[in-house]
């Protein structure tokens, strides 16, 4: 994982994937939440997870953001989509769950407003 201000030269050897994220402060701990059982060092930051992991866990950040590079062979992998589902679902149930107690406390405080004490 790296970040930089200009587009990534594609013919790099070893370049795999890349996307552009509208807000690079957020993508990085977003990314890192996904990542963070797989880390093996802090400084530089590195992960041990596989290639169809990381990507996915890339792709699945609930940020504004599109691909502009992919592997060929990594896009025709239905491994990767099946993850980026699965990671999406994920973070649906999550917010669901959120706002399920946001909306719990809510009625809690309204309730508790209503009895005299």
């Amino acid at each position: 994982m790296s970040t930089q201000d200009g587009a990534p030269q594609l013919e790099r050897s070893g370049l795999r994937f890349a996307a552009c994220f509208d807000d690079i402060d957020a993508a990085p701990m977003h990314l890192h939440e996904c990542l963070r059982r797989h880390l093996k060092t802090l400084e530089p930051r590195s992960y041990a997870v596989d290639l169809v992991e990381a990507v996915a866990a890339a792709d699945a950040v609930e940020l504004d953001h599109r691909r502009v590079f992919i592997e060929p062979a990594l896009a025709q992998c239905d491994r990767l989509d099946d993850r980026i589902n699965r990671l999406h679902r994920r973070h649906r149930r999550f917010d669901q769950l959120m706002q399920a107690i946001g909306l719990f406390a809510l009625l809690l405080l309204l309730l508790l407003g209503l009895i005299p004490l």
